[in-house]
């Protein structure tokens, strides 16, 4: 909401979206048929032309400063998300969704995903390249060429509904600090 109200006090847009709807049916290639609708975290329209921003947030414990009700660095423990290879795959379906929101919409233009999170896990490769949720790895300095298929490893129970994703752009992971908040890094794509 803090994102939300800053891109409306900028008032570099016509228009601010809030979960903007978008009935599945009309994006022939989406892989989850079982969804009535697709809902994007932010939407920003600009002269005609609309810029999806899809957001993730994944924390591990940590207590943090916090202003409650106007009293400052009142200490908050932020919860434990874990299930970082979920959280990986939910990261490049985004990614794919913002791709197929551009190829769908001809008034779409590039989006953005954003992915926070206090988790070093993320930023780190894994420990094996066999690990069932390596190709969605979206550790520091990983670089998907245009047009890969980033698809789970071996027979897994945690595949099921999470389909393999064909990535149309190339990406590079970059990971940076977050200023101003602790331990807190982020990708922007």
């Amino acid at each position: 909401m803090y994102l939300v109200q800053h891109l409306i006090n900028t008032n570099l847009f016509d228009e601010v979206f809030i979960e903007y709807c978008i009935p599945s049916e009309k994006i022939e290639k989406y892989p989850r048929k079982d969804k009535k609708n697709i809902y994007v975290d932010i939407v920003v329209e600009k002269d005609g032309h609309f810029y999806p921003i899809e957001i993730k947030y994944k924390t591990v414990t940590q207590e943090t400063p916090h202003l409650l009700f106007g009293e400052k660095d009142i200490p908050v423990k932020l919860g434990q998300h874990g299930a970082q290879n979920i959280g990986c795959y939910d990261f490049w379906k985004d990614v794919k969704r913002v791709e197929l929101f551009e190829e769908t919409f001809p008034k779409c233009e590039r989006g953005v995903v954003l992915f926070v999170s206090n988790d070093e896990a993320y930023r780190n490769p894994p420990t094996t390249e066999d690990v069932g949720y390596a190709q969605f790895s979206i550790h520091n300095g990983r670089h998907i060429p245009a047009n890969s298929t980033l698809n789970w490893k071996g027979d897994l129970a945690i595949a099921e509904g999470r389909p393999p994703l064909k990535i149309t752009y190339e990406y590079t992971i970059n990971w940076e600090a977050m200023p101003h908040i602790p331990k807190h890094h982020y990708i922007l794509t």
